[in-house]
């Protein structure tokens, strides 16, 4: 009897045993209890730690690639935070991305300032411009519902990015070396003058002298056409006879006159007018002391 008595007892204990063991498993391990202590580790660490990290974030002491270089990495790491969860609130994210962007932006924007204040430019500084304008403008808050820079550094950026497209126009416009007409030639001027005196551009030297070489340019263009056009005078055979000749040379006459007495280049003509019209005296000689076709057959019929 006292056997099973005890049989009894020592089953009853490892019964109660095997069934808390199976309780403290599913309490502990498979639902463990959550720990005020954790959240607080997040919200004191995590948090100041990216705020921290924004205040001491000093672009302007860095080169413009090492600044670049710890921005992205200032971001990632935020973005890591708020992505698993260490940042509580949304807010410190967005104004840690919103104040890291300012700073990094402003830093280019007096790189970028800097740069259009010498008088060489490098065109490999408006690629880096470039890339930046558009990487930042795409940088945004509050779930992609708002901007991170605000209105007055992307109306800089703007600005920045008007000077890079003003340069490539203007230094289209030094191409406009082909005289067509004199009407032409004021506008050509008056469009490279407006960007050679334009904010920043008037800083690059070569696009400013490329430009206010223009007038000098399109007169030389106009001379040698006009050159070409005296030559022809020389050879009589273009023509019928001694009225056909007379005819194309008061024709030119008149666009040498008006080549000597034109301003619109904005350099003197004499010179070049002088070596056309000494041209034109010499052909005009010649064609003077010539036997016209027309003139040798009436001659002989009069005899």
């Amino acid at each position: 009897m006292k056997n099973a008595v005890s049989k009894s007892i020592i089953l009853a204990v490892a019964l109660a045993a095997a069934i808390g063991g199976v309780l403290f498993f599913i309490r502990y391990v498979v639902n463990p209890p959550e720990d005020i202590s954790a959240i607080a580790t997040a919200e004191s660490v995590f948090n100041p730690n990216i705020k921290n990290n924004v205040a001491s974030f000093n672009p302007d002491s860095l080169s413009l690639m090492e600044a670049e270089v710890s921005y992205d990495a200032l971001v990632d790491r935020a973005t890591i935070f708020s992505e698993d969860k260490l940042i509580t609130d949304k807010q410190i994210y967005d104004n840690a991305i919103a104040e890291s962007s300012e700073k990094f932006t402003k830093c280019f924007i007096r790189w970028s300032i800097e740069k259009f204040s010498k008088s060489t430019w490098n065109t490999g500084d408006h690629s880096v411009m470039s890339r930046l304008i558009s990487k930042m403008r795409k940088v945004s808050i509050d779930e992609g519902a708002k901007k991170a820079l605000s209105p007055q550094t992307l109306s800089s950026l703007t600005e920045i990015e008007s000077v890079i497209n003003d340069y490539k126009k203007a230094w289209s416009v030094t191409r406009n070396t082909r005289f067509t007409d004199y009407q032409n030639v004021t506008s050509i001027r008056n469009e490279a003058r407006t960007y050679a005196t334009r904010k920043y551009l008037s800083n690059c030297t070569d696009l400013v002298n490329a430009l206010n070489a223009i007038g000098e340019k399109q007169e030389n263009s106009c001379y040698n056409q006009l050159y070409k056009t005296v030559e022809r005078l020389q050879y009589l055979y273009y023509f019928e006879n001694r009225k056909a000749y007379e005819n194309e040379s008061k024709r030119i006459f008149g666009l040498i006159k008006e080549f000597k007495e034109t301003n619109v280049f904005g350099i003197s003509t004499a010179n070049h007018a002088k070596i056309l019209a000494d041209m034109q005296d010499q052909y005009d000689r010649n064609a003077e002391n010539h036997e016209w076709p027309d003139e040798t057959i009436e001659s002989n019929y009069n005899q």
